[in-house]
């Protein structure tokens, strides 16, 4: 399969396992130590940036799912093995069942951070056929979705009126849309400069109409089930346009 290795490939993935086992560690010890496990999950996709960022440099790009692998195995043994360490991973990965966008959702029915994955997991999908597409999503992912919720947070208490009243997610706000529209047309123009030196001013309708589809898609399926989805839209509309 791997026939001919190239360097840059092996250094990434000797880069990217420790930094996983190294990014469980330190979930578990931020657990022990007081911190909420929904602020550790908000910290996971910026940390995944810095491999996102290292996509590019990829020759051959099979080899990201060694780094897509280092990360669902831990979520896994969690789920399997029943020592003291592993249970906490479970604890701080697990989105609690008191989230109200869960209710429908158990949260110990599915293993840790299986949204955020599975958004992740389809990115690297389009990434192996699609490059700039995949890239562009996978920062979108890491970057936009967790600061959007984190602004529909800081919103719901001081500014109540910037609701917007989506069933599926009524505590979504104007705010976090709007920066969600900005951050991710400016990830994907960068993107598509990145892979092919286009000028921004072309590609800036094409972006901002996948923005808005990232927009709609968070705002109408339920629960946390829209990173993934926003990945699949996000990507058919790119590839349409």
């Amino acid at each position: 399969m791997f026939e001919h290795i190239a360097i840059s490939d092996l250094v990434l993935s000797a880069l990217v396992v420790p930094g996983v086992l190294q990014l469980a560690w330190f979930s578990v010890i931020f657990l022990r130590r007081g911190i909420p496990p929904e602020r550790i999950q908000y910290a996971i996709p910026p940390l995944l940036t810095i491999w996102v960022l290292m996509w590019p440099v990829y020759v051959d790009p099979r080899w990201l799912w060694v780094g897509l692998a280092t990360l669902i195995l831990p979520a896994v043994l969690s789920c399997l093995l029943t020592s003291p360490f592993w249970q906490q991973l479970r604890t701080a990965w697990s989105t609690q069942t008191s989230d109200p966008e869960l209710r429908m959702y158990p949260a110990l029915s599915l293993p840790p951070l299986t949204h955020f994955l599975t958004a992740l997991f389809i990115a690297g999908i389009w990434f192996q056929h699609i490059p700039e597409f995949g890239f562009g999503l996978a920062l979108c992912l890491c970057l936009v979705f967790r600061s959007a919720d984190l602004i529909d947070q800081l919103a719901m208490d001081k500014f109540s009126f910037l609701k917007l009243g989506f069933p599926a997610h009524p505590e979504q706000t104007l705010a976090s849309h709007l920066v969600l529209i900005v951050m991710c047309t400016i990830l994907l123009c960068w993107s598509l400069h990145v892979f092919h030196g286009t000028d921004w001013q072309t590609l800036l309708i094409a972006t901002l109409i996948t923005a808005m589809t990232a927009s709609a898609t968070r705002a109408l399926v339920p629960g946390q089930w829209n990173a993934p989805a926003a990945m699949l839209s996000m990507g058919f509309v790119m590839w349409l346009l």
